[in-house]
């Protein structure tokens, strides 16, 4: 048998990304559930363990498999890493990327206080205590960003969408939050009570404004968007 060139070898890791991938489908896999071992695996496949793991490795990198060295591979519980990953590249190349995502971060957040949500008692407890951890003046900038961006994200969970949630933990993540001075967290601090108060009232026009006012007062770039 002749050597597999490099674009042969290629085209069939490809194909065999694409079995994975039906392999998962077929059974009806979840989140955090764990492949059959590579002997397994490239048996039921006919490929060789060098080509399943190119194939591994390749839907790794896509934020479908998890892969545990030592222990296997496992269905990913977080798809949202490689956009993540390529977000903060794209950041840190081009500043002007970083308003447009500001944009789309504010319509993204618009866009579920639109569709009413109903949060949950559980759920309003944990935005509850998320505003009140936020208020403390001894927080590093880092924990406040990291505080604020779980708030948001706790009551776009709140719609029940799970994919939403995927699509906006990125985005928040990456709009870069602006060090603050005493009154400014305590500005931040009270906009964030008037937000929850408004969506607690079902009045999503003024949360949508609230919104606007308080990433508009917290981003540390301005974006080109008059609204923002």
């Amino acid at each position: 048998m002749k050597p597999i060139d490099k674009s042969e070898r290629y085209t069939l890791t490809q194909l065999v990304v694409q079995n994975l991938k039906q392999f998962i489908l077929d059974r009806s896999m979840q989140p955090g559930d764990k492949l059959p071992a590579e002997r397994e695996l490239s048996l039921i496949l006919g490929v060789s363990r060098a080509i399943l793991r190119e194939a591994l490795r390749s839907l790794e990198s896509f934020g479908i498999l998890e892969i545990k060295h030592g222990e296997g591979s496992y269905v990913a519980t977080n798809f949202v890493n490689p956009l993540f990953e390529q977000l903060s590249f794209i950041v840190q190349m081009n500043a002007k990327t970083v308003r447009e995502i500001h944009e789309i971060r504010y319509l993204l957040e618009a866009a579920a206080l639109a569709a009413h949500p109903t949060p949950t008692s559980a759920i309003w407890a944990e935005l509850e205590q998320l505003a009140d951890q936020y208020a403390n003046p001894e927080l590093s900038h880092t924990q406040r960003a990291t505080l604020d961006a779980k708030f948001h994200l706790t009551l776009i969970l709140s719609l029940g969408n799970q994919t939403l949630v995927y699509l906006a933990e990125p985005l928040i993540q990456q709009v870069p939050m602006k060090e603050l001075d005493l009154n400014g967290i305590e500005q931040s601090v009270q906009e964030h009570k008037r937000y929850l108060e408004a969506v607690r009232n079902g009045d999503m026009t003024l949360a949508a404004a609230i919104l606007l006012e308080h990433l508009s007062d917290n981003s540390s770039t301005r974006s080109s968007n008059p609204r923002l």
